[in-house]
């Protein structure tokens, strides 16, 4: 069971080629062994690169005792040799899964997700806090209401500064803020409705954090406009003081759900954002990813190979080294499963990178992070084994 959105060996052989050519090498993927704690399903939803040594990714996996345990927060760290699982704690009788981590330090990290009584309906924010030595869960304040409630992304600048993303029990954005002592609520302005249309829901699903007066978050809203329920992407932008809606495009289409889902902010005139299409009516779009580009000015959407998928997370190394992450479609067989995606911008076109997937043939990331200083970038997800055994997946792009 995985509560954060899920998108949809002749790699080995591709990889050579790639490495044999020198102007490719840095667009070659390789997977890294990662930890499978479960005999039952293991599933990474996000990844954080602080220097070469050190990274995080978060997931959950199924407890011994699937009735008692539930899903269990899973975390793995990088050391620069390898993925090693460390312990989180274990809340009795309740689901806990991890949805994304940031560090601003070997002794400060962050993992959000969501937790819920095993198999109940209503679902909260989780938080814990890594202070060097262990995890520990840390209270987090929430709405009213009885929405579905969680935390998407995470944004870690300082051991007292950090924030957190998501959706409330209001079923409205939920934007929280760490200042060393406490989480808060921050108040966010709601998108608008298009005309006519009653505002539904809203959710973020990404935050990036530049500075302390330049974060951006990015995600959807729903709108109900007579019997139709109308999805739109959404971005928010926070400049110090206060946070505000910034416009983006967004599909007009009344069966067409526009949904964005990662950002990345490189400078003021540079932020990324990716996403997905999906339709209200089941019928399969001849291309469904969602790239959007902030120039300082406006949000505009640009070109995608043209590909059947979804993209979950974008990172970049640098103005001319962005990775965008998800899963692909492969209908070459006689019934369509899941790929990984992997998307490449040079600084003029975003273009495909061969990707490789586990042992089972059907993979997907969920998220992906760049080293700061262009260094590795990591993707995450899981293999996908069937009858709830599915196991992580972790990727591996070496500048």
């Amino acid at each position: 069971m995985a509560w954060k959105r899920q998108v949809a060996a002749g790699g080995i052989a591709v990889a050579a080629v790639l490495v044999a050519s020198p102007a490719l090498a840095g667009l070659t993927w390789t997977v890294v062994p990662s930890p499978d704690p479960s005999a039952a399903s293991d599933q990474l939803n996000g990844v954080s690169a602080r220097t070469a040594n050190d990274a995080w990714a978060v997931g959950s996996f199924t407890g011994p005792d699937a009735d008692a345990d539930g899903q269990q927060m899973l975390t793995a760290r990088w050391d620069g040799t390898q993925w090693r699982q460390v312990t989180t704690p274990a809340v009795p009788h309740q689901d806990e899964v991890l949805n994304a981590v940031s560090a601003s330090g070997a002794n400060d990290a962050w993992a959000v997700g969501v937790t819920r009584v095993v198999s109940a309906a209503g679902r909260s924010p989780l938080a814990i806090h890594w202070n060097g030595t262990a995890w520990s869960i840390v209270s987090v304040p929430n709405s009213g209401g009885s929405s579905k409630s969680m935390f998407n992304g995470v944004a870690t600048l300082s051991a007292s500064n950090a924030w957190a993303v998501g959706r409330g029990k209001d079923a409205r954005a939920l934007v929280e803020h760490w200042d060393g002592t406490a989480w808060s609520v921050v108040p966010v302005p709601a998108p608008s409705a298009p005309a006519g249309s009653t505002l539904a829901g809203v959710s973020l699903s990404g935050v990036s954090a530049r500075s302390a007066s330049d974060i951006w978050a990015v995600g959807s809203f729903s709108a109900v406009l007579n019997t139709n329920v109308l999805t739109k992407s959404l971005a928010m932008h926070y400049d110090g003081t206060s946070w505000k809606v910034v416009p983006t495009p967004s599909n007009q289409s009344s069966t067409v759900a526009t949904a964005l889902n990662g950002v990345t902010a490189l400078a003021a005139n540079d932020v990324w954002s990716v996403g997905r299409l999906s339709t209200t009516n089941g019928t399969t779009l001849p291309n469904a990813m969602v790239i959007q580009h902030w120039n300082g000015t406006s949000w505009s959407s640009v070109t995608t190979p043209a590909l059947q998928g979804g993209l979950t997370g974008v990172a970049a190394r640098s103005a001319n080294d962005i990775w965008a992450v998800g899963a692909g479609i492969d209908a070459s067989g006689t019934v369509p499963v899941n790929k990984t995606l992997t998307l490449h911008w040079d600084g003029s076109a975003w273009t495909r990178a061969t990707s490789p997937n586990g042992s089972s043939g059907e993979s997907l990331l969920n998220g992906v992070g760049a080293t700061p200083g262009g260094g590795d970038v990591w993707a995450v997800g899981f293999n996908v084994g069937g009858a709830s055994s599915d196991k992580t997946l972790v990727l591996r792009n070496s500048p």
